[in-house]
């Protein structure tokens, strides 16, 4: 029978036939062109499915087909060749089994323990109360009132704050709220999604990006009191930073999102031991931050991400709070000089992705240049990034804040009134 005729016959494909023939598993006549087979060999098809079924590989059930075809079926060499091998196939089997046994094992404690983890009662991290002279209405610019509060280990845990000129916001679970914020969502990917489109490659680039930033806060500012992230996936530096993060210093993370930072805020409550870290829920134009009250700012990816449907820089936001001697540590990618095809990126790309315009901009706001590198280029096929299929760059920079003296003295004087607690 022909090749088609006998992979029909024996439900497999003639990809898989040819295969075979090549590595000597199956003896086929060949007349001219064409292969011929027999009954014999559905028979030897058949020894090699269940050599298969026994877990042997194509290697070692050559090794097998070829002692038979050498010895014989019914010779002493062949069957206690073939004894062998099925016992050494067996103890095989065994170890994988106890190796299998093993991972079982392992598997069901690491399950149990990320279950017990999130089915423990863990500790609450609310809002410190020596943290309230940071606050100032974003309005305004006056200090903010609370009316009541509870009060738990020095933090408070809910509370309300106003202002004179109709500003409210709240603190509910821990979490500051700027009522104006509630209820608006911006689309953000998946990290699944993200992760599942993105190369190992590019993955590396974006960690290679934070672990230098992470550098620049260890060198230039460890022992910073206030520590501000600006960063779309709230949280992210966070948790690569987050070993380094010294006891002293607060950490402060900022969404737009409520039930972002509510989650976010759950994690660290259940996962980390560091419970210096306040959570915002504001939009980056309504900040409630007194002038001069950060010690470091993170901006990671964050402009980039900000410029693209704001009419302001987010610099000339958030500079203003950075302390006399502050630091900026950011993140920035950009097009590069360099870049393969730079006069097909559209316009608007080309303006958003430009690392000269950025600087200009941190130079126009006093920042003095600690250190900066440059990674890449990396070109990515991704959905979920703005520059797909070109060469993009990336700048990591610090650099200090130097502040006019008699400015930085006539900033608007910081503070909370606390007129009312109540104890819980």
């Amino acid at each position: 029978m022909k090749i088609g005729e006998f992979a029909k016959k024996n439900n497999i494909t003639q990809d898989t036939i040819r295969h075979y023939i090549d590595l000597g598993l199956l003896v086929a006549e060949k007349q001219g062109s064409q292969y011929r087979f027999t009954e014999e060999d559905s028979g030897d098809l058949e020894e090699i499915v269940k050599l298969k079924q026994l877990d042997f590989s194509l290697t070692e059930i050559q090794e097998i087909l070829c002692f038979y075809r050498l010895e014989g079926e019914k010779s002493n060499d062949f069957r206690s060749f073939y004894l062998s091998q099925l016992e050494r196939k067996k103890e095989q089997v065994r170890l994988e089994q106890l190796k299998f046994q093993e991972i079982d094992g392992h598997l069901k404690k690491r399950i149990h323990e990320l279950k017990m983890d999130k089915a423990s009662i863990h500790r609450k991290i609310g809002f410190p109360i020596s943290s309230t002279p940071l606050l100032q209405c974003p309005e305004c610019k006056s200090a903010l009132d609370i009316n009541g509060g509870t009060i738990e280990r020095n933090m408070l845990m809910e509370a309300e704050f106003q202002c004179e000129c109709g500003y409210i916001s709240y603190i509910e679970d821990g979490i500051y709220v700027d009522k104006a914020a509630v209820g608006k969502k911006k689309k953000i990917p998946p990290k699944q999604d993200f992760l599942e489109a993105a190369s190992p490659k590019y993955i590396n680039f974006l960690y290679n990006g934070t672990s230098t930033l992470i550098d620049y806060i260890q060198n230039h500012g460890s022992q910073s009191g206030y520590i501000m992230e600006l960063d779309n996936c709230v949280g992210r530096f966070l948790m690569q930073y987050i070993e380094f993060l010294p006891k002293s210093c607060t950490y402060i993370l900022i969404c737009h999102d409520k039930e972002r930072i509510s989650n976010m805020k759950n994690n660290i409550e259940l996962q980390q031991e560091h419970s210096n870290i306040i959570f915002f829920c504001c939009e980056l134009d309504r900040l409630p931050f007194a002038p001069a009250s950060i010690d470091i700012i993170v901006d990671h990816w964050m402009s980039k991400t900000y410029a693209k449907t704001a009419d302001r820089d987010l610099m000339d936001i958030v500079s203003p709070f950075l302390k006399q001697e502050g630091l900026l540590v950011g993140a920035y990618p950009h097009l590069g000089p360099y870049c393969k095809d730079y006069l097909h990126v559209p316009l608007k790309l080309r303006d958003l992705f430009n690392w000269d315009k950025m600087l200009c901009k941190l130079q126009q706001l006093n920042f003095t240049e600690l250190d900066v590198s440059e990674l890449g280029p990396i070109t990515e096929d991704n959905p979920y990034i703005d520059i797909q299929g070109k060469e993009q760059y990336l700048t990591l920079y610090v650099g200090k804040k130097k502040v006019n003296f008699d400015m930085f003295c006539s900033g608007v004087q910081q503070g909370v009134k606390l007129k009312h607690n109540r104890i819980s």
